[in-house]
């Protein structure tokens, strides 16, 4: 017995959570999708997708959305731009340091 309807569909986190299984803790493809109660060819092709284009792989229009989740992944891209803004602007600063350094 299936714990899922043939057609229902996965919220990235349970697409997330089940090829990290698969692809760290060695979890079968197909005990995998049994527990999940998808076609093992479903699980191959998350992890295709993930491994071609990571978490953002496993999102598709047909995915269960989770609006809290999608915030804090919003979140987190515009804090990692910032953070790379800010270590561009620590590498210019250090070097215009070592420049008045030298020009002393």
């Amino acid at each position: 017995m299936m714990s899922k309807q043939r057609n229902s569909h996965h919220s990235v986190e349970t697409k997330l959570k089940t090829v990290l299984d698969v692809l760290e803790n060695g979890t079968p493809v197909a005990s995998a999708a049994k527990q999940l109660g998808v076609h093992r060819d479903t699980v191959y092709n998350w992890l295709n997708a993930y491994k071609k284009d990571g978490e953002a792989g496993l999102a598709s229009s047909r995915s269960v959305r989770q609006p809290a989740t999608s915030g804090v992944a919003k979140e987190n891209r515009e804090l990692k731009k910032r953070l790379k803004e800010k270590e561009t602007e620590i590498e210019i600063l250090k070097k215009f340091q070592a420049f008045l350094k030298e020009s002393e």
